[in-house]
């Protein structure tokens, strides 16, 4: 049926999507028109009748075109922006993740260092450390605000240091309250380091955890995009502009 591929051919002759998938779209197109015009052949009409009669219940040229058209443009509009906001969320929790493994980084050399200097300030202590240490070390556990609590053990002479740690008093400490919500992923922490005369703790505030968050979820939203947006690219939605044009 000449006048059947000749209108298909005028229908898509500017588009200038993926050749393959055209092609199975013309070749659907064909089939449903020819179908029509069996059925109608079947109730009496000529062939040349009803292949236009066919195309006319199809739609016309124009018409088809615009619709056909505005469904290409749809489809890669939604799978552009499918692939748009994948990288985004990706983008966003790799961003946020190296953000906060950069302040937790910083954070980390800062606590050192205050546990460097609370050393420097006890090496000739002895036993008793005097007002003075003491708040010095005060004021550098205030200068930060990622510290609530110090504790300085003496352990000269112990020799099970940890469970001597476990169950001794400290020598000095000092606590106050710092920021840190009651959520699983910004939590206080604890952690220690010494010589052979002093032991000091220092528990800190720390939001790795919010980092491994931040990225999992960017993981969690952007997968699916990504997996939709490859199922679309494989698959197509020509399903979708051949329901439009049988509701025509």
């Amino acid at each position: 049926m000449k006048q059947i591929d000749a209108f298909i051919d005028s229908v898509y002759q500017k588009f200038d999507g993926n050749k393959d998938e055209i092609k199975e779209l013309k070749v659907e197109m064909k089939n449903h028109l020819i179908e029509a015009v069996h059925e109608l052949k079947l109730e009496g009409k000529s062939e040349t009748e009803a292949v236009r009669i066919a195309i006319e219940r199809f739609g016309g040229e124009k018409e088809i075109r615009t619709v056909i058209g505005q469904l290409f443009v749809m489809q890669k509009q939604f799978t552009r922006w499918l692939l748009y906001f994948a990288i985004f969320f990706l983008a966003l929790s790799l961003l946020t993740f190296g953000i906060i493994m950069s302040i937790e980084k910083s954070n980390q050399n800062e606590r050192h260092k205050i546990n460097n200097d609370i050393s420097i300030i006890l090496s000739d202590v002895s036993s008793v450390i005097s007002k003075d240490k003491q708040d010095k070390i005060q004021s550098l556990i205030q200068s930060t605000n990622q510290v609530s609590k110090v504790e300085v053990f003496n352990i000269k002479n112990k020799i099970d240091i940890f469970n001597y740690i476990d169950t001794a008093k400290p020598e000095f400490q000092y606590e106050r309250e710092i920021w840190a919500p009651e959520i699983r992923f910004i939590d206080l922490y604890r952690e220690g380091n010494g010589d052979d005369k002093w032991f000091i703790y220092i528990t800190y505030r720390s939001i790795d955890n919010l980092a491994v968050l931040s990225l999992l979820l960017g993981i969690a939203f952007s997968l699916p995009l990504f997996s939709i947006w490859g199922i679309i690219k494989v698959y197509q939605k020509r399903s979708l502009i051949f329901k439009s044009l049988k509701s025509l």
